[in-house]
């Protein structure tokens, strides 16, 4: 029994050990200098686990003693209803994600490709991504609009919605097709700008989203709130960059949520 233990602590340990090291390993300058609310939650997340796999019997140990008091155990049902919501929180954000990846349909008249990062004049691992992912949905549907929407970062040589232009043509879509919108910041504004265009334009109000899987929900929910009606043109995320903005997607998810509910109210 005891050698259990220590094998089942050593697994603990690991585990943790190597949650760490994936959230902290973004955050290092030679591995991209990649900082945002998903690296930080995994981290703290990662060193809560190690801290607890270390102490395990320290911690249980405290948590009956704690148990056996009255005030304790309102701590305890009160960190645990805590616990509870972000884990409700985890798998609804979760598969509204999953779901929103997998809307198709067969009205499409408008694709609307959602900006990132752009390197000098090159796109992004992660908007090369979306924009293989865009190139093959409009060799499929010939008559299909596309909409590249992203505007210029002070650490970007050029606009987004210009990078992802020039690599669609290159790539062999015809120019004719693309319409940029080089304004927004945000998806919200991604959104928001290519439905003014979209008006303006007389086109349909039936778009695809081309965006990396986890960001197609938050994207699309706006795009209903604007009265269009959307399917999802997923682009396939890097394994190793995937948990990071999973993580971060889910906080912008209950953001816009409430965010919402805020105006809706007002």
């Amino acid at each position: 029994m005891k050698k259990k233990g220590v094998i089942l602590a050593i697994i603990r340990i690991l585990m943790a050990l190597v949650g760490g090291f994936y959230f902290g390993l973004f955050m290092s300058p030679t591995a991209g200098g990649i900082l945002n609310i998903g690296n930080i939650t995994g981290a703290i997340v990662s060193v809560i686990f190690i801290l607890y796999a270390i102490l395990f019997h320290m911690v249980n140990g405290f948590i009956k003693k704690l148990w056996k008091k009255r005030s304790g155990k309102r701590i305890l049902v009160f960190a645990a209803a805590f616990v509870g919501i972000i884990l409700a929180t985890v798998i609804g954000t979760s598969s509204c994600m999953v779901t929103a990846a997998l809307r198709e349909s067969d009205e499409t008249e408008v694709l609307i490709v959602l900006g990132c990062k752009v390197n000098g004049e090159e796109p992004c691992s992660m908007l090369e991504e979306r924009l293989v992912a865009a190139k093959a949905f409009l060799e499929e549907n010939q008559d299909v609009i596309c909409i590249v929407s992203g505007g210029q970062g002070s650490d970007e040589d050029i606009s987004e919605a210009e990078c992802m232009k020039r690599w669609l043509v290159a790539s062999g879509i015809d120019e004719d097709r693309i319409i940029m919108e080089d304004q927004s910041t945000s998806t919200y504004e991604n959104i928001n700008y290519s439905a003014n265009i979209i008006e303006s334009e007389g086109l349909g109000m039936n778009v695809a989203i081309a965006s990396n899987e986890f960001h197609i929900y938050r994207a699309g929910t706006l795009a209903e709130h604007l009265g269009l009606t959307y399917s999802a043109v997923p682009a396939q995320t890097s394994w190793w960059l995937a948990p990071t903005y999973v993580v971060r997607e889910m906080y912008g998810i209950v953001a816009e949520n409430m965010r919402s509910y805020i105006f809706q109210g007002a």
